[in-house]
């Protein structure tokens, strides 16, 4: 049993302060944030007019007239430059703080006692020493936190721990198996939320009103028109995000797209958006062309709908 810390420097943090900074993302993000309690986080997404992710966030209050962004950092600039867009003459400014606030991840196994103050469950957050402590959802076995330091005591009690604890090299692993969906610049604009399954992890608010893609959105819940939905795969070969997929009932054309991927101790694992119907279908998933590596699907460690 053990716990585990490691930089992220792959991940960015948004922040955006100001009195009217909720009114600003409660109008763009699938999440509602009015009223979003400062002991807790939520994930969310920025869609595009046509109703497909642009980037995912884990958002939290920072600050009495603030809130944090979490997001690939390939996508933060991006972001950072449309948000912006819709500020207008609102009380709020957006910037990029991930310098001000680097972060960690944390990893538990088994019953591994937690070094910092740790939320019972997922999606809760609290403060220890410095330190922003964001619980994520569990991979099997395995409890996930996001820590971010929001001071110097805070980098300093990362420091520490850096220093008393083995660096994980399984963090992007974790993420895979926990079954949250993490875009990047490679598949950025490719998904509608239900299609990496973001309604079923709370990330769309459907009481919240409009925002960009709110209607391509809330069709394709009512309608009952998801086609697509995200899965595990396992390969023996490398496999990386917007890495198309095909299926031998259909191998004329792609059934599915890599979302993010990492390596494992017997080769990769993976979370793909595909299309379900082909799953009941005899025959084998392959990946990059009709007749490439064989694919394996394996569990998530929830539900998915048929």
């Amino acid at each position: 049993m053990s716990a585990t810390v490691s930089s992220l420097p792959g991940l960015a943090v948004l922040r955006a302060c100001g009195a009217q900074a909720a009114d600003l993302l409660h109008a763009q993000l699938t999440q509602g944030l009015r009223d979003l309690p400062a002991e807790a986080a939520r994930p969310a997404a920025l869609c595009s007019p046509q109703g497909r992710m642009l980037a995912d966030f884990t958002i939290w209050r920072d600050g009495a007239d603030g809130f944090a962004l979490a997001l690939d950092a390939s996508l933060a600039e991006a972001m950072l430059k449309r948000l912006r867009m819709f500020i207008l003459r609102l009380q709020c400014r957006l910037d990029d703080a991930s310098a001000e606030r680097p972060c960690w991840g944390l990893l538990l196994r088994g019953d591994a006692a937690s070094p910092v103050a740790l939320p019972l469950q997922p999606w809760a957050l609290c403060r220890d020493r410095g330190l922003c402590v964001v619980r994520l959802p569990d991979a099997p076995g395995v409890q996930r936190a996001l820590l971010v330091a929001e001071d110097d005591d805070g980098r300093a009690t990362a420091a520490r721990l850096q220093q008393t604890l083995p660096a994980a090299d399984d963090w992007a692993l974790q993420a895979v198996r926990c079954g949250v969906a993490q875009l990047s610049a490679s598949t950025s604009a490719q998904f509608v939320p239900q299609m990496v399954n973001f309604e079923l992890i709370g990330g769309i608010d459907f009481k919240k009103g409009c925002y960009p893609g709110q209607e391509v959105v809330a069709r394709t819940e009512y309608r009952g028109s998801v086609k697509r939905r995200l899965h595990r795969i396992t390969a023996h070969d490398p496999l990386q995000p917007g890495d198309a997929l095909f299926h031998d009932s259909d191998p004329g054309q792609p059934c599915g797209m890599v979302v993010n991927a990492a390596p494992a101790a017997d080769g990769w694992e993976a979370l793909a958006e595909i299309k379900t119907a082909l799953l009941a279908h005899a025959g084998a998933l392959h990946l990059g062309r009709a007749d490439g590596p064989v694919l394996q699907l394996a569990t998530l460690p929830y539900p998915v709908p048929d």
